[in-house]
């Protein structure tokens, strides 16, 4: 997964700060001499240097979601806090201090990266925090790795999901409830049945729905509950009305 917090977070800075991919370099290697010597281009280093369980930001509890169609549930995914030293790489002194002013500039106004500078694997996931820390919170190991290189460097700090991949499906919904009533002695029995349903079609929401053996209303969620029997015809009053005719077994669904 780390690559792809690399590449969202190189995406959100090429297009906001911006830095044109013909004139600047983005690089996650450790800025130690040997690398700096190799420079040729101005370049920004994105340096992660910590990796840690978040506390302030964790998340307890079971939570659902879907997959490829498929309803899920899982324990709530943990969250981690990814710390990245940012620096920028340039023969002039002043086009450093005007690509550090940008990365400051867009850093600041943002709390989180946009979704369409996230990698498509981790869109599933919460949004992508991003935050400036102090810099007296860096770890002085880090700087060791300049090698007497002093530099202005911004501490950021990327707060995201870990996808553990121990999700389960969960169980099929309710499509109808049935209930039997049987005659001790005389051995005649009745039943009756209420079939779910629902409806996929935008402003369903408040609609009534018709049965020849009563009616519901569809709820907020394009949901309804109505007694029915196999072979009835179900009206929905939307406009125009839609009809429906109830299975043998299991609900509805109207498109």
């Amino acid at each position: 997964m780390l690559e792809y917090i690399d590449e969202s977070l190189e995406g959100f800075l090429r297009a906001m700060v911006p830095l044109s991919a013909a004139d600047v370099d983005v690089s996650f290697e450790a800025p130690d001499r040997t690398w700096s010597a190799k420079l040729n281009r101005p370049t920004i280093n994105l340096f992660l240097w910590d990796i840690k369980r978040t506390t302030e930001h964790a998340r307890t509890g079971i939570e659902e979601y879907e997959k490829d169609g498929v309803r899920m549930r899982r324990l709530a995914l943990p969250r981690v806090e990814l710390r990245y030293l940012v620096s920028a790489w340039t023969s002039e002194h002043s086009d450093e201090r005007a690509l550090v002013g940008g990365l400051l500039q867009t850093l600041l106004g943002h709390a989180a990266i946009p979704e369409e500078y996230v990698a498509q694997p981790l869109r599933g996931l919460s949004p992508l925090l991003v935050q400036l820390t102090r810099s007296g919170d860096a770890n002085l190991d880090v700087f060791k790795a300049l090698e007497g290189q002093l530099k202005p460097a911004l501490d950021i700090l990327i707060i995201t999901d870990v996808d553990t991949g121990l999700g389960r499906p969960t169980a099929t919904g309710v499509s109808e409830i049935g209930i039997g009533v049987t005659d001790t002695e005389s051995g005649a029995s009745t039943s009756a049945r209420r079939v779910a349903g629902e409806v996929r079609v935008a402003g369903a929401a408040g609609c009534a729905v018709l049965s020849p053996r009563g009616s519901a209303v569809v709820d907020g969620t394009g949901r309804f509950l109505v007694r029915a029997q196999t072979g009835d015809t179900l009206t929905i009053e939307l406009d125009p009305p839609r009809t429906v005719v109830v299975p043998e077994h299991g609900g509805v669904v109207i498109t």
